[in-house]
């Protein structure tokens, strides 16, 4: 058996950490692959700086006079502990496997028929069952007296509490490779919940619930269903009743995307509501893993301008970007003219007022009534909302800026997108009032 491996710089011990030659112990390793275990031991000598112990432990696969900082010590427990009967249901409790005590949650309640009792590890998702006798209630030290997780109630920074909708990983190896929906049912003493998933299996059979440590857990994410997909946009796409992580490989009109699952390599067409960026829970905040946001517009790009000044609010003009001057971009106009009517205007714009030609999105079956659209109209795009649908591949769009209404043909109109963030928004439906006519 290899050595858990020990913090070498541990806090200041503290007047609880005080032990003597031949005191029994339990050693409480802070490696990742030693968390919930206690090994047993016992003192053989003392150090004062770094304050630590050396110890024997009682395994003899264990290596021997092993110095264990103060911080990574406890008094052993009575061993009038061990259950001589099932514990209850969702009672914490310290299994004995591999020479180590591991702290986990007791599965049902009642008698065992067998004299064993099924034991989940939330970190590591494990079930696993044991013998009645190699189960103990676990206690935790506490100024010196023993307390069981029960008298001491659910911790103050608890984040989720009864009710909460969260979503659960689901893991291959150590890798998340997909979230599941589910609702927080119980909060289980430090750090372990009891959820109810929202959702069932394949064949249609319900997932079961499931006891998970909180490093498993995280709320539900932003998603924005509007999103303009790009190509290799970290993402996650809805399958099989949960968000699989993966990647986009191509776009495809009618806002469809080709989602790559990073589990399997698997490749299928998903609706842009099936799929949302994705984002990591780190240090209680949201993370955009794909930012796509241009540092600088490249000589000889296609790019659109808009204005501040009166009459020309919500309209685009398009143009090239031809260089920096003095942290502005000197554009040149494709349609706007200088004074003399034939050379195109040129202009130094402010860099918010500038950004990229939207996507070129395909409307096969036309726009419907409240679709928010770009009107071709006086040497620009102008933001506007479709207000009636005539047929014919013939709109009525009310112009919310000027508080006009006019007639445009299918060709003369796009789908309206924003430039949020460095990436491309689709409009939602908005709501206007239109002049009584």
């Amino acid at each position: 058996m290899r050595s858990p491996r020990l913090r070498r710089n541990p806090p200041p011990a503290t007047a609880a950490d005080q032990f003597r030659a031949g005191d029994l112990v339990e050693v409480l390793p802070d490696d990742p692959g030693y968390r919930g275990a206690h090994f047993a031991a016992s003192i053989t000598a003392s150090h004062a700086n770094p304050r630590g112990y050396t110890v024997a432990y009682d395994d003899p696969g264990c290596p021997l006079g092993e110095v264990v900082p103060a911080s990574q010590l406890r008094p052993r427990p009575p061993e009038t502990t061990r259950c001589v009967v099932p514990p209850a249901e969702h009672a914490i409790v310290d299994a004995f496997k591999g020479g180590a005590w591991w702290v986990g949650v007791a599965l049902g309640g009642g008698p065992a028929a067998d004299g064993r009792v099924a034991v989940c590890f939330p970190e590591t998702r494990e079930v696993v069952e044991f013998d009645v006798a190699d189960v103990r209630p676990h206690l935790e030290c506490v100024a010196g007296e023993w307390l069981s997780p029960e008298n001491m109630g659910i911790s103050k920074t608890m984040p989720y509490t009864k009710g909460a909708q969260v979503e659960v990983a689901k893991l291959e190896g150590n890798s998340v490779v997909a979230w599941f929906s589910a609702a927080v049912e119980k909060a289980i003493w430090k750090s372990s919940l009891l959820v109810d998933y929202n959702c069932s299996k394949n064949d249609g059979s319900v997932l079961p619930k499931e006891i998970v440590d909180l490093k498993h857990i995280r709320p539900r994410p932003p998603h924005a269903s509007a999103i303009i997909f790009c190509i290799n946009d970290e993402v996650e796409g809805f399958q099989d009743n949960g968000w699989w992580l993966g990647v986009i490989t191509d776009v495809h009109p009618e806002f469809r995307s080709t989602f790559k699952a990073a589990h399997s390599g698997k490749e299928i067409q998903l609706d842009q509501k099936a799929l949302r960026l994705r984002y990591d829970w780190t240090h209680d905040q949201w993370q955009q893993v794909s930012q796509n946001v241009p540092t600088k517009f490249a000589e000889g790009s296609k790019v659109e301008v808009t204005s501040n000044d009166d009459g020309f609010h919500g309209a685009w003009f398009q143009g090239t970007a031809l260089k920096y001057v003095n942290n502005k971009i000197l554009v040149e106009y494709d349609a706007l003219k200088a004074d003399d009517e034939i050379t195109p205007l040129t202009e130094a714009i402010e860099v918010q007022h500038v950004r990229p030609c939207p996507p070129d999105i395909t409307v096969t079956s036309g726009f419907n009534l409240l679709d928010e659209v770009d009107a071709c109209w006086n040497d620009g795009w102008w933001v506007g909302v479709i207000s009636k649908v005539i047929g014919g591949d013939r709109y009525m769009v009310y112009f919310r800026s000027s508080t006009e209404e006019t007639e445009f043909g299918h060709e003369q109109l796009r789908l309206h997108c924003d430039w949020v963030g460095g990436r491309w928004m689709r409009a939602s439906l908005v709501c206007c009032i239109f002049p009584e006519f």
